[in-house]
Protein backbone atom coordinates (compact mmCIF):
# COMPACT_ATOMS: atom_id res chain seq x y z
CA UNK A 1 0.00 0.00 0.00
CA UNK A 2 2.62 2.37 0.74
CA UNK A 3 4.76 2.27 -2.21
CA UNK A 4 1.19 3.48 -4.17
CA UNK A 5 0.24 5.82 -1.33
CA UNK A 6 3.57 7.28 -0.90
CA UNK A 7 4.26 7.51 -4.21
CA UNK A 8 0.94 9.37 -5.38
CA UNK A 9 0.55 11.94 -1.83
CA UNK A 10 4.15 13.02 -2.51
CA UNK A 11 3.69 13.82 -6.53
CA UNK A 12 -0.28 15.41 -5.47
CA UNK A 13 1.51 17.55 -3.25
CA UNK A 14 4.28 18.45 -5.63
CA UNK A 15 2.33 18.75 -8.78
CA UNK A 16 -0.41 21.34 -6.63
CA UNK A 17 2.67 23.36 -5.73
CA UNK A 18 3.60 23.73 -9.23
CA UNK A 19 0.07 24.49 -10.51
CA UNK A 20 -0.55 27.02 -7.67
CA UNK A 21 2.48 28.52 -8.47
CA UNK A 22 2.19 28.80 -12.13
CA UNK A 23 -1.80 29.74 -11.41
CA UNK A 24 -0.09 32.72 -9.27
CA UNK A 25 2.18 33.32 -11.94
CA UNK A 26 -0.49 33.81 -15.03
CA UNK A 27 -3.00 35.84 -12.68
CA UNK A 28 -0.55 37.64 -10.81
CA UNK A 29 -3.08 40.18 -9.52
CA UNK A 30 -5.96 37.87 -8.14
CA UNK A 31 -3.95 36.47 -4.85
CA UNK A 32 -3.03 39.62 -4.07
CA UNK A 33 -6.29 41.30 -4.49
CA UNK A 34 -7.93 38.50 -2.27
CA UNK A 35 -5.78 39.40 0.45
CA UNK A 36 -6.68 42.85 0.24
CA UNK A 37 -10.06 41.52 0.45
CA UNK A 38 -9.55 39.30 3.33
CA UNK A 39 -7.90 42.16 5.43
CA UNK A 40 -5.38 40.22 7.78
CA UNK A 41 -2.47 41.50 6.55
CA UNK A 42 -1.12 44.93 6.79
CA UNK A 43 -1.55 46.86 3.54
CA UNK A 44 2.37 46.93 3.20
CA UNK A 45 2.89 43.39 3.78
CA UNK A 46 0.42 42.45 0.74
CA UNK A 47 2.54 43.24 -2.30
CA UNK A 48 5.21 41.04 -0.38
CA UNK A 49 3.34 38.06 0.39
CA UNK A 50 1.39 37.81 -2.67
CA UNK A 51 4.92 37.39 -4.00
CA UNK A 52 6.53 35.68 -1.50
CA UNK A 53 4.12 32.46 -1.85
CA UNK A 54 3.75 31.69 -5.55
CA UNK A 55 7.66 31.75 -5.00
CA UNK A 56 7.98 29.14 -1.82
CA UNK A 57 5.51 27.18 -4.10
CA UNK A 58 7.54 27.03 -6.93
CA UNK A 59 10.50 26.69 -5.32
CA UNK A 60 9.28 23.75 -2.90
CA UNK A 61 8.52 21.88 -6.29
CA UNK A 62 11.29 22.10 -8.04
CA UNK A 63 12.85 21.04 -5.40
CA UNK A 64 10.58 18.36 -4.63
CA UNK A 65 10.80 17.05 -8.19
CA UNK A 66 14.63 17.32 -7.93
CA UNK A 67 14.74 15.18 -4.61
CA UNK A 68 12.23 12.61 -6.27
CA UNK A 69 14.16 11.98 -9.27
CA UNK A 70 17.48 11.93 -7.74
CA UNK A 71 16.43 9.72 -5.15
CA UNK A 72 17.23 12.45 -2.58
CA UNK A 73 15.38 10.73 0.52
CA UNK A 74 16.43 13.14 3.39
CA UNK A 75 16.09 16.54 0.82
CA UNK A 76 12.37 15.11 -0.27
CA UNK A 77 10.98 14.88 3.48
CA UNK A 78 12.10 18.50 3.95
CA UNK A 79 10.42 19.73 0.91
CA UNK A 80 7.38 17.54 1.93
CA UNK A 81 7.73 18.80 5.61
CA UNK A 82 7.81 22.24 4.61
CA UNK A 83 5.03 21.63 2.12
CA UNK A 84 3.01 20.71 5.12
CA UNK A 85 3.85 23.46 6.98
CA UNK A 86 2.65 25.87 3.92
CA UNK A 87 -0.76 24.07 3.20
CA UNK A 88 -1.06 24.38 7.15
CA UNK A 89 -0.59 27.41 7.24
CA UNK A 90 -2.86 28.10 4.27
CA UNK A 91 -5.77 26.03 6.23
CA UNK A 92 -5.80 28.10 9.32
CA UNK A 93 -5.33 31.10 7.57
CA UNK A 94 -8.52 30.07 5.55
CA UNK A 95 -10.05 29.09 8.31
CA UNK A 96 -9.28 32.10 10.48
CA UNK A 97 -10.87 34.40 7.18
CA UNK A 98 -14.29 32.44 7.07
CA UNK A 99 -14.61 32.68 11.00
CA UNK A 100 -13.69 36.33 11.36
CA UNK A 101 -17.24 36.50 8.48
CA UNK A 102 -14.59 38.28 6.17
CA UNK A 103 -14.81 36.07 3.29
CA UNK A 104 -13.73 37.38 -0.42
CA UNK A 105 -12.52 35.44 -2.96
CA UNK A 106 -9.90 32.38 -2.52
CA UNK A 107 -6.98 33.99 -4.49
CA UNK A 108 -5.81 30.16 -4.80
CA UNK A 109 -7.21 30.27 -8.71
CA UNK A 110 -6.95 32.69 -11.75
CA UNK A 111 -10.67 32.55 -11.62
CA UNK A 112 -12.76 34.59 -8.79
CA UNK A 113 -13.83 32.00 -6.68
CA UNK A 114 -15.51 32.91 -3.54
CA UNK A 115 -13.47 31.81 -0.31
CA UNK A 116 -15.26 28.54 1.54
CA UNK A 117 -14.70 26.15 4.05
CA UNK A 118 -13.81 23.83 0.65
CA UNK A 119 -10.77 25.91 -0.30
CA UNK A 120 -9.46 25.54 3.73
CA UNK A 121 -10.31 21.62 3.66
CA UNK A 122 -8.20 21.42 0.42
CA UNK A 123 -5.69 23.37 1.82
CA UNK A 124 -5.40 20.71 4.42
CA UNK A 125 -6.06 17.57 2.57
CA UNK A 126 -2.80 18.91 1.05
CA UNK A 127 -1.14 19.59 4.43
CA UNK A 128 -2.17 15.62 4.99
CA UNK A 129 -1.17 14.50 1.99
CA UNK A 130 2.20 16.11 2.75
CA UNK A 131 3.09 14.32 6.23
CA UNK A 132 1.97 11.32 4.73
CA UNK A 133 4.53 11.70 2.12
CA UNK A 134 7.14 12.34 4.21
CA UNK A 135 6.63 9.67 6.27
CA UNK A 136 6.16 7.25 3.92
CA UNK A 137 9.44 9.02 1.63
CA UNK A 138 11.52 5.90 1.40
CA UNK A 139 8.81 4.83 -0.60
CA UNK A 140 8.08 7.84 -2.80
CA UNK A 141 10.54 7.20 -5.27
CA UNK A 142 8.33 6.43 -8.92
CA UNK A 143 9.09 3.27 -10.22
CA UNK A 144 11.09 3.85 -12.94
CA UNK A 145 12.11 0.47 -13.72
CA UNK A 146 8.12 -0.95 -14.27
CA UNK A 147 6.16 1.35 -16.57
CA UNK A 148 2.90 -0.19 -15.50
CA UNK A 149 3.14 0.97 -11.72
CA UNK A 150 4.84 4.08 -13.06
CA UNK A 151 2.02 4.65 -15.47
CA UNK A 152 -0.58 3.98 -12.48
CA UNK A 153 0.88 6.54 -10.20
CA UNK A 154 0.89 9.31 -12.98
CA UNK A 155 -2.35 8.95 -13.25
CA UNK A 156 -3.38 8.63 -10.26
CA UNK A 157 -1.37 11.79 -8.85
CA UNK A 158 -2.67 13.68 -12.10
CA UNK A 159 -6.45 12.37 -10.98
CA UNK A 160 -6.34 13.37 -7.41
CA UNK A 161 -4.39 16.42 -8.32
CA UNK A 162 -7.16 17.60 -10.72
CA UNK A 163 -10.43 16.64 -8.27
CA UNK A 164 -8.30 18.35 -5.31
CA UNK A 165 -7.65 21.35 -7.51
CA UNK A 166 -11.28 21.70 -8.87
CA UNK A 167 -13.12 21.06 -5.84
CA UNK A 168 -14.04 24.56 -4.37
CA UNK A 169 -14.95 25.86 -8.22
CA UNK A 170 -16.71 22.27 -8.67
CA UNK A 171 -18.75 22.87 -5.27
CA UNK A 172 -19.16 26.78 -5.71
CA UNK A 173 -22.92 27.38 -5.46
CA UNK A 174 -23.38 31.12 -7.20
CA UNK A 175 -26.38 31.05 -6.11
CA UNK A 176 -25.17 30.91 -2.64
CA UNK A 177 -23.24 33.80 -2.71
CA UNK A 178 -19.96 33.74 -0.79
CA UNK A 179 -21.28 31.51 1.98
CA UNK A 180 -18.76 28.92 3.42
CA UNK A 181 -20.69 25.41 3.53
Amino acid sequence: MSTFFGPVATGVVLFSLLVGCGSHIAGPGVLRDALRRHRTLPRRLIPWAAAALPAVEGLLGVAGVVALVSGGRTALVLVLAASAALFGGYAGYLRHVLASGRGGPCGCHRTDIPLSGWAAGRALTYALLAVAGALLAGSARPPFGDPAELATVTLATLTFTGLLWFLPLALHNPAEGDAAP
